[in-house]
């Protein structure tokens, strides 16, 4: 399986000058048999929202986790936020946050949205400044996100965009300089996958943060206002 995209960028840079975002070049990931993805380059910056499309089976999750540290390539070059991965990974980690993955990761259906944030802010050891503290920066990315769930309603409860408005607000709390959503536009119509679009962007804006989001490519416009697109395509080849 090859993976191809739509966006390249040149990654010729000397190692005195770390670049600045995200730069891949050549990435791949190999696993058992065959290829989970392949012959990735992109870049994203600070203040940037990128979408990162494919269908089903052409490692758009995996290749998620391996920008924002969690899972290591096995070809390529990679440098995120000035750190050469898989050397820096643990530094990685510590300025990237995962709104939602599957099932793993995400708000906890018998909690709250109030406990959620508790919860995550616990997980995160989030303690920001201000005359309120932790709540402060609650109301903060309340508002960025634009997530209207009362704090007592349960999360199994919330319609499906509320429910990824309140990951993003949760991963946002720490002030990530990477935040990651898988499947944006799992059970979502266009019109509520344009209010989480919006919510990426706020945080990207406000807090010089790269937001990524994976979609299975439904999104009919090429180049969506606001934001960039690595598309990801499947195709069968022989090894060489």
């Amino acid at each position: 399986m090859t993976i191809e995209q739509s966006r390249t960028d040149p990654l010729d840079l000397p190692p005195e000058q770390p670049p600045e975002g995200i730069r891949a070049r050549g990435l791949g990931m190999r696993a058992g048999e065959g290829w989970v993805y392949r012959h990735v380059t992109v870049s994203a910056f600070p203040g940037e929202v990128l979408e990162v499309r494919g269908a089903g089976g052409t490692g758009r999750s995996m290749l998620l986790l391996t920008l924002a540290g969690r899972a290591r390539a096995t070809t390529g070059t990679l440098w995120v936020l000035g750190h050469q991965l898989p050397h820096d990974t643990r530094h990685v980690r510590g300025l990237a946050s995962v709104a939602r993955l599957d099932d793993v990761v995400g708000p906890e259906d018998q909690h709250t949205v109030d406990q959620a944030f508790r919860e995550r802010a616990r997980w995160d050891r989030v303690h920001p400044a201000g005359s309120d503290g932790t709540g402060y920066r609650v109301d903060e990315v309340r508002e960025l996100t634009a997530l209207g769930a009362a704090g007592g309603e349960r999360v199994a409860g919330l319609p499906a965009v509320q429910r990824t408005l309140l990951a993003v607000a949760l991963a946002a709390l720490e002030r990530p300089k990477v935040l990651v959503l898988d499947d944006l536009d799992d059970g979502l119509p266009p019109d509520e996958q344009a209010m989480v679009w919006t919510a990426l962007g706020q945080v990207s804006a406000a807090d010089e943060c790269i937001t990524i989001a994976t979609t299975a490519g439904g999104d009919p416009r090429d180049h969506p206002a606001g934001r960039s697109v690595l598309e990801l395509h499947a195709t069968h080849v022989e090894e060489s």
